[in-house]
């Protein structure tokens, strides 16, 4: 199973590597190098910071999330000053070869009229030669971007082998773990592997979160609690006309009709029925409003969002907001975690914590553990 996992490595570092090259720096993700970046500035922190500090859990996480955060908006400007300069030197080459390809256009429009097929091709494939070059800044473009694919390879690959040999180990299901008992018994999962399982998930969940709430922006998720907002609202609305006095006549006349069968088996429930009926009719009404908002209102921003200024702030608004969302919650579950600790079934999984940093921040270090997290392992028989 290893040699599985070696070759898989290998293969996806080397597709990436390829992606990279042909797509280059300027259109691929850099999620795989602010994932290192990060895991290694965390590393140094959690190893230099005691864990019996009451800041130990608070600094490895911020040190996690601001390094990601920092290194992606300059990774992000140097991938714009790079577009921009290979876009200016593709221009100058443009104005360069302009000769060549009038010249070019003269010789085969002259093929043409001459009905000369061989000398049409030929000059076809002549022009077809003149390609606008970018320059050094088009071979740097390629080389960050076979870099750049290569390392997305080696950590989406990593992330998904730490993850299955997690799982195998912390299932407790006997036929998973013994196919994988060789990777797990092996050297360098227990020296490596064990160290930074945790640490490698979660700073990849919190990379993937700021890339995506970067290319979303605080904009859609206003978008979202704007229409999610009304709904609501207008939800609470109908109910409260439904059961005011504007619409007495209306219930009384649905208990009175189509409901009057249902009196006898549900008694009072037919008057909430009734009205649940009538704010239902009113909600269905207001829907036109809430359609209108939710069509027009993306539009709206997405004029917006094509000022660049606006779709930078936005984009960055968006990623913190969407990594403070996911910090937030992974915190939750490590103090529902830690609360179950005591439990005999979470002993690998306490070991795993404590060899990690930013895994066990979230874990016995929880920055914000509280009496509720007590009660729920006591529910459980946790601590």
């Amino acid at each position: 199973m290893s040699a599985v996992f070696i070759v898989s490595l290998i293969i996806c570092v080397a597709i990436g590597a390829l992606v990279g090259f042909f797509r280059k720096f300027t259109k691929t993700s850099f999620w795989g190098i602010t994932v290192l970046v990060a895991l290694l500035f965390e590393r140094m922190i959690g190893t230099s910071v005691k864990k019996d500090s009451d800041s130990y859990g608070l600094a490895v996480l911020l040190t996690a999330i601001i390094v990601l955060l920092v290194f992606s908006l300059v990774l992000l400007g140097l991938r714009q000053l790079l577009a921009k300069a290979v876009a200016t030197r593709k221009k100058l080459s443009e104005y360069k070869n302009y000769d060549d390809r009038a010249e070019s256009d003269a010789l085969i429009l002259n093929a043409v009229d001459n009905n000369d097929r061989h000398e049409y091709r030929k000059q076809l494939r002549k022009k077809k030669k003149i390609r606008d070059s970018a320059g050094i800044w088009g071979v740097l473009d390629r080389i960050f971007g076979t870099v750049n694919g290569g390392l997305n390879g080696l950590v989406g690959v990593a992330a998904v082998i730490v993850f299955v040999l997690l799982f195998a180990d912390l299932s407790y299901i006997s036929g998973v773990k013994n196919v994988f008992s060789g990777c797990l018994s092996s050297a360098s999962w227990k020296e490596l592997g064990t160290n930074i399982a945790f640490d490698l998930l979660v700073v990849s969940t919190l990379s993937l979160s700021i890339r995506i709430g970067y290319r979303g922006g605080i904009s859609s998720t206003v978008n979202i609690v704007a229409v999610l907002g009304l709904a609501v609202a207008f939800g609470f609305a109908s109910w409260s006309i439904a059961s005011s006095e504007a619409c007495a006549g209306s219930v009384e006349a649905l208990k009175d009709g189509i409901l009057s069968s249902l009196a006898n088996t549900l008694g009072d429930k037919v008057d909430i029925i009734a009205k649940a009926i009538v704010a239902a009719i009113i909600f269905a009404l207001s829907l036109i409003i809430i359609i209108i908002v939710a069509v027009f209102l993306p539009k709206i921003i997405d004029k917006f969002r094509e000022n660049k200024i606006f779709n930078a702030v936005d984009g960055v608004i968006g990623a913190i907001f969407s990594c403070a969302v996911v910090t937030l919650l992974m915190l939750v579950f490590g103090g529902a975690a830690y609360s179950l600790s005591g439990m005999e079934f979470m002993s690998q999984f306490n070991e795993y914590a404590k060899q990690a940093c930013i895994g066990d921040a979230l874990y016995s270090c929880n920055p914000i553990g509280s009496e509720l997290f007590t009660a729920f392992g006591k529910l459980f028989g946790g601590k």
